[in-house]
Order: C-alpha cells, then structure tokens, then sequence
C-alpha cells in the first residue's frame, strides 16, 4: 500500500497547530481539492480524547472526480495528534495522522502521514503518481492556514 509522508518545522505553538489540524470541519476552508468537510457523532472520552466521523468531498475536476471519504476521527489532546480510519466508500484502506511535537517557546514539528489504497485499481494508479505531491500541498496549505490564523512567524 502506498505511504506518503512529509515533516516541517514551524514558528507556532504546538496548541495552535493542533488546533488547525483538529478543526475537520473548516479544512474545507484551506485544505487543497477539498470541497465540503462535515464533522458528525462528536463523542469525548473519560480520557479527554475525541472521537467523531469526519467527511471530506475531494474533487479534481481535471479527471472529473469527485468522491465523498469518510473516516473515523481520533483526536488526543495529550498525544497532539489526529488520526483518521477508513475502509468505507472508495477506500479500501485508509490511515492518515497529523502529529504534532513541541520543539520551543514558540515552535513545533509537524508530521503528516498517509497510508491508503483505493478500491478501484483504475483511480489508483491514476492517484499513486500525484499522491506524493498532494500530500506536500496538504502541508503547505495547513502552514498557510497557520500564518493566516496566527500572524507571520515569530523568532
């Protein structure tokens, strides 16, 4: 199955990082190809951990697809992260997370990792080509986002 993943450092807090990736409702507001995210059956555990269904409509009108993806959404306030699980819809097997580690006052690392395979052979080999870079869009959008929130980097 193909893994994609891709790291940056950056000059925000790791709360305010975290606060962008664990927002799936409004990644439809910075997030490439993304046309609508839903957030549904919000449910928080005794542990402070998050747990909802989350849907994003992806589009590429230049192969004129457009497809609905659901996942199950975890997100771990201790951990800093937001993992997401799909085997619904056109994915046969779907494992995305965002980590996010505290490196200073007022910098973090952010990982974003991708595993999947699609369950049409066809879209993905057409995918598998450009999945890298998309996954590389997808963290420059969520540093854009960052900037946009939160201001021009502070040293």
């Amino acid at each position: 199955m193909p893994q994609f993943s891709v790291s940056r450092s950056v000059p925000y807090t790791a709360e305010q990082v975290f606060a962008i990736a664990r927002d799936v409702a409004r990644y439809r507001e910075f997030l490439p190809l993304v046309r609508r995210s839903l957030v549904r059956n919000v449910r928080t555990g005794q542990d402070g951990r998050e747990s909802f269904e989350g849907e994003l409509t992806v589009a590429y009108e230049k192969l004129r697809v457009e497809e609905v993806m659901t996942s199950d959404v975890v997100v771990d306030p201790e951990a800093l992260t937001v993992t997401a699980r799909s085997d619904k819809g056109p994915v046969k097997h779907l494992v995305s997370e965002w980590k996010i580690v505290p490196t200073g006052k007022n910098r973090c690392d952010i990982a974003f990792s991708v595993d999947y395979q699609l369950r049409s052979r066809t879209l993905q080999f057409l995918f598998s080509g450009m999945f890298d870079l998309a996954v590389r869009k997808v963290m420059t959008a969520f540093e854009e986002r960052a900037q946009a929130l939160y201001g021009p980097a502070i040293s």
